[in-house]
């Protein structure tokens, strides 16, 4: 068979698979599409965010239970007295080498002697701590140390009003 022949009848035949450039260049638009439609099917920044504030949640809610149940039983604690005016500290308990201020045996909507402390978080670190007033009820605000709105991504905690009532606990975490 003549040179001639040999390259002809190898042009009729077709080869299998794909070209080396065919994969770079399949694989290329594979990866711009996953670098672009990846982040709006996986959100985990936000996911991230809900957990964490679903732990703040529990936290507060084992918190008030634990601060309540130690102030019942302790015999220098009245669970039946209001939270002090000012800055005084008024009624108090030591819980886990923490002292804790109380309204009516619960810990206090406040960073610094109340529910923030018996929940060990700090403004700042984690978390952004603030105030809030709402249909006549003021507490604190407990957010991821994030670029939220209020009302977005938070937890919110009121001390009770009056004796034998429980403390308000708010959980906003759907816009986490």
């Amino acid at each position: 068979m003549s040179r001639l022949a040999q390259i002809s009848r190898y042009a009729q035949t077709k080869p299998n698979g794909f070209t080396l450039i065919e994969l770079v260049v399949v694989i290329i638009i594979l990866g711009v599409l996953a670098v672009a439609a990846a982040p709006k099917f996986i959100s985990l920044k936000s996911d991230a965010y809900a957990s964490s504030m679903q732990g703040v949640a529990a936290a507060i809610s084992s918190g008030k239970t634990m601060v309540y149940s130690a102030c019942v039983i302790s015999t220098s604690c009245d669970e039946t007295a209001p939270a002090s005016t000012g800055n005084s500290l008024g009624n108090s308990i030591t819980v886990q080498g923490q002292s804790i201020t109380l309204a009516y045996g619960y810990p206090r909507h406040t960073a610094t002697a109340g529910i923030a402390r018996m929940i060990n978080i700090t403004d700042g670190v984690d978390f952004e701590i603030t105030t809030y007033t709402s249909s006549g009820r003021t507490g604190l605000r407990i957010r991821p140390d994030a670029d939220y709105d209020a009302n977005k991504c938070e937890i919110r905690y009121s001390q009770p009003l009056a004796a034998g009532e429980q403390p308000l606990v708010e959980v906003y975490i759907d816009e986490c």
